[in-house]
Parts: C-alpha cells; structure tokens; sequence
C-alpha cells in the first residue's frame, strides 16, 4: 500500500509545475515535519511488531519505539493544525479525531511500557499503528475510480469509515484469541442417556 500511495498520490513532490501544488502551498513548509513523523511512525512501527528484533535486539526496539513515539507526537499535532489552515471545514473533525485517537493509543502504549505491562503495551501498540494505516487506507480506496468521482463526500465517507472498520478490525484481532482460550477453558458438557 505504502508504494502504491507514494506513486499514486504523493509523488506530485518530485515535480514542482504538478497542478496539486496551489492547495499544497499554504502548508508547504508544515508537510516537512508531518511527512517524517508520519514516515517514521509508519516504517518503524511495523518493523516493532518483528518478534526476533524484539527478543534479539533490545536496545534496537527501544530506539525505534521512541522514535515510532516521537514521529507520532509530530505528525498528528502538525496534521490538525495543517487541517485548520487547508482543509475544508467538514474534514477537520476528522482530523482531529485521527491525530487525537493515534496521540492517545500511542501514549497508553508508551505509559503501559514504562510500567512494564508489556502485555497491554503491545495491545496499545496494535492499536495505534492500525490508526496509522488509515493514511494508507483512505488514499488507495480513493484511487477507486468511482469513489474518485463522488469529490469530496466520498473523502469524508472513506476516510470515516476506514477509521470505524479500523478500530473493529483491530479489536476483533485482539480478542479473538482471549475469546478462543476462554471458549476452551469450559468443561465438556456431560453428555447424559
């Protein structure tokens, strides 16, 4: 997915006579902070979930995790606040709730981590990079032709309803296994003649 968006839909930055640059001027500079935090927090977050960097590389996984952490508290800020200068008015509530939803799962895995709940940590984690993926999501759907023809309402539309399917998808994956443990833990009904 990650390819497909950087050619489909960001690589309007290599050339600068691209028509896209007329919207993209009046938060040219903010999409320098945004884009690295974004691009570390997408990178580096999928790389956390390596369980032989975890249990091999310690020190390595600490590094990229506070970086994931960093990219996250950069990007998501600068995101609203470049919602509010370009956007139209009706996609700024969901700015804000993405950059809020991927600040708070991320915090919580950061706080989870720091009290060695390594459990919920890598839960919080699932989380917040499934929030993450929503900036891929969202761009690959719209290169749909027929949601690209319905503008900006299917924008709104996707961009919601990618956030909603992310946050069932993402829980169902979490408890699916606790749901199959705790369904094995019954005892087998006696069966009577």
């Amino acid at each position: 997915m990650t390819l497909f968006v950087l050619w489909n839909n960001e690589r309007f930055f290599l050339n600068p006579q691209a028509p896209e640059w007329p919207h993209y001027m009046p938060i040219r500079w903010h999409l320098i902070p945004h884009g690295i935090g974004g691009a570390l927090a997408l990178v580096l977050g999928a790389s956390q979930f390596s369980t032989r960097l975890r249990q091999r590389h310690v020190r390595v996984h600490r590094l990229m995790g506070k970086l994931y952490v960093a990219g996250t508290f950069i990007a998501a800020p600068v995101a609203i606040w470049m919602a509010f200068i370009n956007s139209p008015w009706f996609l700024v509530p969901f700015t804000i709730v993405q950059a809020g939803t991927w600040m708070l799962f991320t915090g919580i895995a950061y706080i989870c981590v720091r009290r060695r709940d390594i459990i919920s940590h890598r839960q919080w984690m699932v989380r917040s990079y499934g929030i993450v993926l929503i900036f891929l999501e969202g761009r690959v759907l719209m290169a749909i032709p027929a949601l690209a023809a319905k503008g900006m309402d299917a924008i709104v539309l996707v961009n919601w309803g990618c956030l909603a399917v992310t946050l069932v998808a993402t829980e169902c994956y979490l408890q699916w296994p606790a749901r199959r443990e705790s369904r094995s833990a019954w005892p087998k009904a006696a069966v009577t003649n």
